[in-house]
C-alpha cells in the first residue's frame, strides 16, 4: 500500500514511496510512464508485467524515445516482455554482469531496477515489473523527481547501453 511522500534531496522535491503487494506500485509506474515528453530509458532485471509494457507501447507511439536494459537470462523468462517490446519497435539491449570467474566470461546479473523519465525522474526500488512484484511479493518503489539523482542514473544507463 502507498506509505505516503518523504521530502526529496531539496526541501522542493517531493519522493513517492510505494510498498507492495498491492500497494498501487504499476499503477504509480503507468501514471509517470504517461507522464513523459520526451525519453523513458529502463534498465530492469525482471519485465514481465503486460500492462507496464503496453503503456510503454502507446507512449512510444507517440514520440517518446524508450530505450530498455534487460538481463539476459531473465529475458528467457516465457513471459518476459522483452521480445513483445522489440517486436513493437522499442529498441533493447540484453546484459549480463560482470564476471565471477576471472576468466572474462559475463556470469552475474543485471540486477537493475530503475527508469529514468525525461531526465528528471527516477523510478527504482526493490519493484521488478512482474505481477509477482504486484500482487504476491513484498517490494518497494520509489519515484524521485530529481534532475540532479536523475543525472546519476542516467550515467549508469548510458554506460550499461554502449558497453560492448
Amino acid at each position: 500500500m502507498f506509505a505516503g511522500s518523504a521530502i526529496g534531496v531539496d526541501e522542493t522535491e517531493r519522493i513517492k514511496i510505494y510498498f507492495s503487494p498491492n500497494g498501487n506500485c504499476e499503477k504509480a509506474i503507468i501514471e509517470e510512464i504517461g507522464r513523459a515528453k520526451s525519453c523513458i530509458h529502463i534498465a530492469m532485471f525482471n519485465f514481465t508485467n503486460g500492462r507496464i509494457a503496453r503503456e510503454l507501447v502507446k507512449v512510444s507511439k507517440q514520440g517518446i524515445d524508450i530505450k530498455v536494459i534487460a538481463d539476459m537470462e531473465s529475458s528467457l523468462d516465457d513471459y518476459s516482455k522483452g521480445r513483445f517490446l522489440e517486436n513493437k519497435g522499442i529498441s533493447i539491449k540484453y546484459r549480463k554482469g560482470p564476471n565471477r570467474n576471472n576468466l572474462g566470461d559475463e556470469t552475474g546479473l543485471m540486477h537493475n531496477k530503475f527508469a529514468v523519465i525525461d531526465g528528471k525522474v527516477v523510478i527504482t526500488g526493490s519493484y521488478n515489473w512482474t505481477t509477482s512484484a504486484e500482487k504476491w511479493n513484498y517490494e518497494n518503489l520509489l519515484i524521485i523527481p530529481s534532475v540532479r539523482v536523475a543525472e546519476l542514473f542516467e550515467r549508469e544507463f548510458n554506460r550499461l547501453w554502449i558497453k560492448k
